[in-house]
């Protein structure tokens, strides 16, 4: 590289925060969708949206009776929410929008911590499992990336005596799902999405897959036209491209496990990831707070223990979304370069603490 284009790469911004697809969608399939634009004028299908849940059917693999579309995985979880009320479990840290979603109906919830030594485990007890109307559980878990395995699963799904909601939105990532089990289990009920893995944040559509009565009990808590039409039209036209995608999702868990390895011998502890993002745990809160603002100074924005996203991730924690190749060794560098500064003892402590929590 010339020194001017040394001078670009270095500034340029790299966004590691939100968990979307950093890679571009088909060149073909961006047409088709802006084909879909000359009849924005019309109205979405709405209530049964018939057409939407057969292929949303054909790909999971179930009836068309056990699918249930809606605007964004975070809908879902809204409806289920309010359709279940009572206490609330919630294993943390993890996503927040099950606690949000919680306090917006008000009720009653119990987190569960579940982060020790370095390992992520459900800890539910017994008692937990039956006092609680609905049981959270995300997997892979956002933020740390933990697979959560089918018999355990089962062994929560055998002793709840409430419903078991699943996120497991980062699926395509994982490959492991409890798809298999929604007839065996008349409490379980599964939540997907479209953004992270088919790069439709901006459309918002996600939807819940479980036996038809729970999707008859949940569908009630929405409305008709909850879905756009784009988004509507968008999910059989993505789904032509899954050659496409799984090639993108293959370098994504590449690029990810190559950049946790190098976490790692730079002395940090990366946790093993089945998802699209890394959880970085620093020695502490200060440590977190230095790294984050060098890494923004460098124009690289990632997304702290102390943001809103999480619920029950501590200060000294930080997460990166995995982007493309360049981004992630761009971040590397710098991280790097952070390494040798401190050594060097050039840096001043808490010059990056954060002014809001």
């Amino acid at each position: 590289m010339s020194n001017k284009e040394n001078y670009a790469y270095a500034r340029k911004k790299i966004f590691l925060t939100n968990s979307y697809l950093k890679y571009p969608l088909p060149e073909e399939l961006l047409q088709e969708l802006a084909e879909e634009l000359k009849e924005i004028n019309r109205y979405p299908s709405g209530g049964g949206y018939d057409e939407l849940k057969e292929v949303l059917a054909n790909y999971t693999g179930v009836k068309v009776d056990n699918i249930l579309p809606a605007n964004g995985s975070d809908e879902v979880i809204e409806m289920i929410t309010r359709a279940y009320p009572g206490k609330v479990l919630i294993p943390i840290p993890t996503f927040s929008q099950y606690e949000a979603s919680a306090d917006r109906s008000k009720l009653p919830k119990l987190l569960v911590p579940c982060l020790q030594n370095k390992e992520y485990n459900l800890h539910y007890s017994s008692s937990q499992l039956k006092e609680a109307s609905l049981v959270w559980i995300c997997n892979p878990n956002n933020p740390t990336g933990t697979g959560i395995s089918r018999e355990k699963i089962m062994e929560i799904l055998n002793k709840a005596k409430g419903i078991v909601a699943i996120d497991e939105c980062n699926y395509e990532y994982f490959g492991e799902s409890s798809i298999g089990l929604i007839e065996k289990y008349k409490n379980l009920i599964i939540v997907r999405s479209f953004s992270k893995n088919f790069g439709l944040a901006g459309l918002r559509l996600g939807f819940a897959i479980s036996n038809a009565e729970n999707i008859k009990e949940i569908s009630a808590y929405g409305q008709c036209f909850r879905v756009n039409r784009l988004a509507e039209k968008a999910a059989g036209k993505v789904l032509k491209y899954l050659d496409y995608y799984q090639k993108i999702w293959d370098k994504i868990k590449k690029v990810r496990d190559d950049f946790t390895q190098k976490i790692n011998q730079l002395g940090w502890f990366a946790y093993p990831s089945q998802a699209n993002f890394v959880l970085v745990e620093a020695r502490n809160k200060e440590e977190s707070e230095e790294i984050w603002g060098y890494l923004k100074e460098k124009n690289i924005y990632t997304l702290p223990g102390w943001k809103d996203e999480f619920s029950g991730l501590e200060d000294r924690f930080i997460r990166f979304t995995v982007g493309e190749e360049w981004e992630m060794n761009r971040t590397i560098e710098v991280l790097s370069e952070y390494r040798q500064r401190c050594r060097r003892g050039d840096l001043n402590p808490h010059r990056h603490t954060p002014t809001t929590p």
